[in-house]
């Protein structure tokens, strides 16, 4: 009879933290919108194929580190492995209006983060509930645009879980230009 009790507790809390990523899932989704979740998904799928391809033995955690690790990595020579957009994504990442959500070019300081599009709303709906999307929406909100080592630094300060739905798409989103 224990056992089952601990059986039934255990599964009532994984339900109810399942709960709580979906609907954290489905706030963003709902901010950013549909063309422009589709599109990141479609990012964050060509991302995972370039990462088999470029890291066929790791698991999936293990390549996106390791992808971090060489992308700031001074003895990294090869950088065409970094590109993973087909034209096809990069295409819908236009198109879809989610490349105007997180960027605007500025004439006199380039590329800069569009503060006030839905990307960034869609992270603030949802950043008090991890650690690492609280820090990357500050960093984000003060710095705008930064070099990538800072960046891939600090994600990976952030002890982040690339089985997690949003660190994932920051990860991608962060090198999708």
């Amino acid at each position: 009879m224990k056992i089952f009790k601990v059986l039934i507790i255990l599964l009532l809390t994984f339900s109810c933290s399942q709960n709580h990523t979906d609907k954290r899932i489905s706030e963003f989704e709902k901010i950013l919108g549909n063309e422009q979740t589709k599109s990141v998904n479609s990012l964050v799928s060509d991302f995972e194929v370039n990462l088999n391809k470029i890291y066929p033995n790791l698991p999936i955690e293990k390549a996106y580190r390791k992808y971090l690790d060489e992308m700031i990595s001074d003895s990294t020579t090869n950088w065409d492995k970094f590109k993973f957009q087909s034209d096809q994504t990069n295409s819908e990442f236009h198109k879809s209006g989610l490349w105007d959500e997180i960027y605007t070019k500025d004439s006199v300081y380039g590329l800069q983060i569009n503060q006030a599009g839905k990307y960034m709303h869609a992270l603030n709906a949802v950043q008090n509930s991890d650690s690492l999307i609280n820090k990357y929406w500050d960093k984000r909100q003060v710095a705008g645009m930064m070099k990538k080592e800072f960046v891939v630094r600090g994600i990976l300060s952030s002890n982040p879980d690339f089985n997690d739905y949003f660190h994932k798409r920051i990860v991608v989103l962060e090198f999708s230009y």
